[in-house]
């Protein structure tokens, strides 16, 4: 008998071994620098907004496993930023809802985008359905009619940083 469950447990392991072995995993990130001017009612600041991706890709080339995150440390010319956390630790810290046509924060949007992401190839993310808001800073919001009801957030910057790591797992 104990031979048997050794056998088993051996068999098993040589299955999610090799099942492992056809999968790829990558991480990529993208960066944006913004500044403001200083005015006469305010100091200079500037924004550097760094978008997170790690992905796991199987033999197929399919999403298994994605997450996103971004940093977004803001400082003026007069502060020093020591520590920050990312959006996904600030939770409703970071305030979205209530500017959000849907109603959510953005870890929940980022859930959605997360969820539809599985199953499907990296290029048929990175070609999803968008559109332009127009105000400058919206200009990948998802329109694909499932994604749309939980993610309205601008995935440009996500796209890119999962294009970085879809390349860092071949």
């Amino acid at each position: 008998m104990k031979k048997i469950i050794t056998a088993a447990l051996v068999a098993l392991l040589l299955v999610s071994i090799s099942a492992c072995a056809f999968a790829a995993t990558g991480l990529g990130s993208y960066t944006k620098v913004t500044s403001t001017p200083a005015t006469a009612d305010k100091a200079a600041s500037v924004s550097v907004n760094t978008t997170m991706c790690a992905v796991t890709l199987d033999a197929e080339g399919k999403i298994v496993d994605i997450d996103f995150d971004v940093v977004q440390p803001k400082s003026n010319w007069e502060e020093a930023v020591v520590e920050t956390q990312t959006k996904l630790e600030l939770k409703e810290g970071y305030n979205m809802k209530r500017v959000s046509g849907i109603g959510k924060e953005y870890y929940e949007q980022i859930a959605a985008l997360e969820a539809w992401c599985i199953g499907k190839t990296v290029e048929q993310v990175l070609t999803m359905p968008v559109m332009d808001r127009g105000d400058g800073s919206h200009t990948h919001v998802p329109t694909d009619v499932d994604l749309a009801v939980g993610c309205t957030i601008s995935v440009a910057d996500h796209l890119k940083a999962l294009e970085k790591a879809a390349a860092d797992a071949k």
